[in-house]
């Protein structure tokens, strides 16, 4: 690995929960057919701030900076104003998780999918996700639909230690015979996708990966609905309604805690 970069992506965890949100976007993504050649110009609204590093060069905390980075994009695109979290912001939610600041016994990142539902539950800087939903990784064409429609999609990438290097050297992340194949948990964001690649958000950057790496690399993925992005985007040229998924997903969410409480 090379020096100044850190992971933190623990291994993908599945519920009766994750998976039956998983049937709800299938359902729901499965008519639109393949998406556009290229996602929607989310970017340019951020093109000023850019990705932040949030502490993941010294940190295990992927998972907390794809949380913070993304609501950045997303209230640039779909909100009054832009919420910009302070990188003490991003450790105090870090420890949420687990981590106890200074003790580096306690940097052992954390789970997407116990991102996913503190995120409902809770939120950060008083921004809650109204539903999130788990992707079939394997279904490309699902996982751009979620950056085209919800403005990012959250994966969870199995990381060769030579994609740091190729990091390093400004290259597009693509599976290679040489290099230390070893692999690292690592959360990025899908942001953009377009020319033939796919672009991530990491270490404080923009990063091109080829669906090869793609394919190769990715264990999971996560939709997450905002009220307030579903505000300001309404539907789809294609007519594909978010609302009508956001309370598709809630309704899977309720239903879970009412059976779990003996109701259901």
């Amino acid at each position: 690995m090379p020096e100044q970069l850190k992971y933190g992506r623990k291994p993908a965890v599945y519920t009766a929960r994750s998976m039956r949100s998983a049937l709800a976007i299938a359902a729901a993504l499965d008519p639109l057919g393949p998406p556009p050649d290229s996602c929607r110009d989310y970017l340019a609204a951020v093109k000023n701030i850019g990705p932040q590093m949030y502490e993941n060069n010294v940190l295990s905390d992927c998972v907390c900076a794809d949380t913070a980075n993304t609501m950045i994009l997303r209230t640039a695109n779909a909100a009054t104003a832009t919420v910009v979290p302070t990188n003490n912001q991003v450790v105090d939610l870090y420890s949420v998780f687990g981590y106890v600041p200074g003790d580096p016994d306690t940097d052992n990142g954390c789970g997407e999918l116990d991102m996913c539902n503190y995120l409902v539950k809770v939120g950060l800087l008083g921004h809650k996700a109204n539903a999130v939903g788990n992707i079939e990784p394997s279904n490309l064409n699902h996982v751009k639909w979620c950056n085209y429609l919800f403005g990012h999609c959250r994966l969870g990438l199995n990381l060769p230690t030579y994609a740091g290097y190729q990091f390093r050297n400004g290259q597009p992340w693509d599976v290679s015979n040489s290099g230390d194949p070893t692999s690292t948990g690592h959360d990025v964001p899908l942001v953009d996708f377009r020319n033939g690649l796919l672009y991530v958000y990491t270490w404080g950057n923009v990063q091109p990966m080829t669906p090869a790496a793609y394919f190769a690399w990715t264990e999971e993925a996560h939709a997450e609905l905002h009220f307030d992005w579903i505000t300001q985007q309404g539907e789809a040229p294609s007519g594909f309604d978010l609302g009508a998924l956001a309370q598709k997903l809630t309704f899977v969410t309720v239903a879970e805690a009412a059976q779990n409480m003996g109701v259901a």
